[in-house]
């Protein structure tokens, strides 16, 4: 293979070696340790070439069942809390961010009022006023859902938490937002945005 494509398919055959970040590139059998956003002069048959990593600043999270898309800002972390059901969720550092969980014996559509309900629970006992705005949204992929939504509000705080629910008969996942920091730019607003306007759920 011609070392011009090779370096040009650099990204590619890039892997994660641990947590912090550090990549080991391989060119040609021989392996070169690597720090993300860096740069590193790698020698090919005498010749010095300048090699950089770096990650997309929009990722997409492709799955069988939906695709939606995020920053390289946040980690997806995924648990199995059921031989049947995954959940896979964003975060920032302020508590905002998604959770979606798919379930792969039942629809879980039945359980979205749920949902929205044992997640505000603790806040309404605790005062916060609530104000349901719930809505239909049609999807990148073109379905239309209906989306619950809660305003949470206490003392000039605001908590925003929305549910989704998809399904059909043997599975769906349910999909559930928390704004945290209503108008405090922690990327949570951001966050959400971008899945409800990237959103695809797969036939």
């Amino acid at each position: 293979m011609k070392y011009n494509l090779l370096l040009l398919m650099l990204l590619c055959i890039a892997t994660t070696v641990n947590a912090q970040k550090d990549y080991v590139i391989t060119i040609d059998g021989k392996s070169y340790d690597m720090a993300l956003d860096g740069n590193q002069e790698v020698k090919i048959k005498g010749k010095l070439y300048n090699i950089g990593l770096k990650k997309k600043d929009t990722l997409l999270l492709d799955d069988a069942y939906f695709e939606m898309k995020y920053t390289k800002d946040h980690e997806v972390s995924r648990v199995d809390i059921d031989s049947d059901i995954e959940q896979i969720m964003l975060m920032t550092a302020g508590g905002s961010g998604l959770i979606i969980q798919k379930y792969g014996s039942f629809n879980p559509t039945m359980l979205q009022e749920m949902m929205l309900n044992e997640v505000t629970k603790e806040s309404v006992s605790y005062g916060y006023e609530l104000k349901r705005e719930d809505y239909e949204k049609e999807l990148s992929s073109g379905e239309t859902v209906n989306i619950l939504k809660a305003v949470l509000t206490y003392k000039g705080e605001t908590e925003v938490y929305e549910v989704m629910a998809q399904g059909k008969k043997d599975e769906g996942i349910i999909v559930m937002t928390m704004n945290m920091n209503m108008g405090v730019k922690d990327g949570g607003e951001d966050m959400i945005q971008l899945m409800w306007n990237s959103l695809k759920i797969k036939a």
